[in-house]
């Protein structure tokens, strides 16, 4: 239990240190592409990755905006949400609705400890990543203590939402310690290809010497 929570935290400020720029309306520009960023701390040995986060206006607050994030650890999904403003407390029990164009609404559980840094995690379940690979999103709630925020959702957050999960479901973590390995042994490759040029050019090159004519 420990190890989740403290998970969580290392997720949460690495969230927060990327979403301190004011963020801009995610509908004028969504980026299609993986942009997947691999931390370097780890957890109970393992190391984690998240891809960018979706910026989503807030349709009933004005100038509001919350950050929709996905983050994968093992062979583990994990949502992230975080509302954009201060003294936000959200508890620990089910406080996030996700409504979907059929009508469907899931209800999701806050895993991350009460708080009031407007945070929300959630480990997917497979039929929750199905549900948001095969269905249209149309509006997201949050239930907080203050206030409840809604956010609706359009054709291109949908697509960024999708995209992201397509690229994080293959993504294999990369294990820092394996590529500092094979950085070392392409160095040596380097380093002993240098060395072998240099001593061919202190080589006396008689074999191409021509006589000179008398």
């Amino acid at each position: 239990m420990f190890k989740k929570l403290l998970f969580f935290n290392l997720l949460f400020w690495a969230i927060f240190f990327n979403a301190q720029s004011k963020p801009t309306d995610s509908t004028e520009f969504v980026p299609f592409d993986c942009s997947i960023t691999q931390t370097k701390q780890r957890l109970d040995k393992r190391f984690f990755a998240s891809t960018k986060p979706i910026e989503l206006r807030v349709n009933n607050e004005e100038l509001v905006y919350v950050t929709l994030q996905f983050g994968k650890r093992k062979n583990k999904l994990y949502l992230y949400l975080r509302i954009l403003e201060d003294n936000i407390c959200i508890k620990k029990e089910k406080n996030v609705d996700i409504q979907f164009k059929s009508g469907e609404v899931i209800t999701l559980k806050n895993e991350y400890p009460i708080n009031c840094e407007s945070f929300f995690a959630k480990q997917l379940r497979k039929k929750e990543i199905q549900k948001l690979l095969q269905n249209e999103v149309t509006q997201i709630k949050m239930y907080t203590y203050k206030k409840n925020f809604e956010m609706y959702i359009n054709t291109l957050h949908n697509a960024h939402i999708q995209q992201s999960l397509n690229c994080l479901i293959p993504y294999k973590i990369k294990k820092s310690d394996e590529v500092k390995v094979k950085k070392n042994k392409q160095d040596d490759r380097t380093e002993s290809q240098e060395k072998r040029v240099r001593n061919q050019d202190h080589q006396p090159a008689t074999d191409n010497q021509q006589p000179k004519e008398q």
